[in-house]
């Protein structure tokens, strides 16, 4: 495709800069134009490390003849700035969760739809090629009986893997010790939605649509461990784990079960930029098969699913639909799970 969108980055912070603009530099169709943050070091620095324009006022970037942007800023201001970026007439790629509550999510997927502009929520998993694959062959496998899936990021082994795998990192100590502290004060409600959204967004891609009908959370103030039992809407059994964090190195996978098969899915830590592992198994033919991916960075893929759906004039692939979903069961988990005291 000859074509191209100008796209604007609005929030340039840890995600942006570690996966984000790294992604839109070698995308296909994409050509970043200008960056925005309320800080205007860390939006200059982006600014000459891209060769775009810096802005720290979202209204003069909305003005600066970009197409769309990709809003990267904390779940908290997402529906309000999505709102004015598509009021403006721009299509938007938003971070998970799409919003904050599930009403500001249903205003945002309205108003889109009203201006006839795209949507699309920042479920980068869903553009991994071995998560891809593994969609395509559960539908292989016959009715799935059992699916279980989990996500259990780090605790101190992130920092140093994180710091052997991101660029040189720009930050604002103010803004970094105003989200540190805001952080703190949500800690269980940021850590569920943040860490858990990936996990039962990808489970419902991989297997359909799931209820939550019983769960159980173990915390210590530090780490909180949610697990919750539920079905899909077929009648097979799920069970759902999000832990953040673990005394060990990081797991994240899903194994489905069917009644001709198996489908085996292990994600690896998303900044790696490594496909999933899969591998399949066909009953019939007492056979396994496990392919073997190139072109793997799954934020690099999204943003240009993002370009391709707007320059062909096609839907998005992960909706927001998809983002409100997601929402509606990690609110189902929270309500659901019994907490510690409980049992006392």
């Amino acid at each position: 495709m000859s074509q191209h969108i100008r796209l604007g980055v609005i929030g340039c912070g840890r995600i942006s800069q570690a996966a984000h603009l790294p992604a839109i530099a070698k995308a296909e169709n994409v050509e970043l134009t200008a960056v925005c943050d309320a800080s205007v070091a860390v939006a200059e620095a982006m600014a000459r490390r891209y060769s775009a324009r810096a802005f720290s006022r979202l209204d003069d970037l909305l003005d600066a003849g970009v197409d769309a942007v990709l809003i990267a800023i904390p779940d908290r201001f997402h529906a309000e700035v999505a709102q004015l970026a598509l009021r403006a007439g721009k299509h938007v790629l938003i971070e998970k969760p799409i919003a904050a509550t599930i009403a500001e999510a249903e205003q945002v997927r309205d108003l889109a739809a009203s201006a006839g502009l795209e949507l699309q929520v920042a479920s980068m998993k869903r553009f991994d090629p071995g998560v891809q694959y593994a969609a395509e062959a559960v539908a292989k496998i016959g009715p799935l009986r059992s699916v279980v899936g989990w996500y259990r990021v780090m605790s101190r082994l992130r920092a140093p893997i994180e710091a052997t795998l991101f660029p040189p990192l720009i930050v604002d100590p103010a803004v970094q010790s105003r989200e540190l502290e805001y952080k703190a004060a949500h800690r269980a409600e940021h850590l569920l939605a943040t860490h858990g959204i990936h996990t039962v967004d990808l489970l419902r891609y991989l297997a359909g649509d799931y209820e939550i009908h019983s769960a159980v959370l173990s915390t210590n103030e530090r780490d909180y461990s949610w697990h919750a039992l539920g079905r899909l809407h077929d009648g097979a059994a799920v069970s759902l784990e999000v832990t953040a964090s673990v005394h060990a190195e990081w797991s994240e996978g899903f194994d489905l079960y069917g009644d001709h098969g198996h489908v085996r899915l292990r994600c690896p830590f998303p900044f790696t930029k490594q496909p999933s592992t899969v591998r399949t198994f066909d009953e019939a033919t007492q056979t396994y098969s496990e392919p073997v991916f190139g072109d793997s960075d799954p934020y690099e893929r999204q943003v240009e699913s993002f370009a391709q759906a707007i320059l062909l004039g096609r839907s998005v692939d992960s909706t927001a639909g998809d983002g409100i979903e997601a929402l509606k069961i990690i609110e189902a988990i929270r309500d659901a799970a019994d907490q510690p005291e409980d049992h006392r």
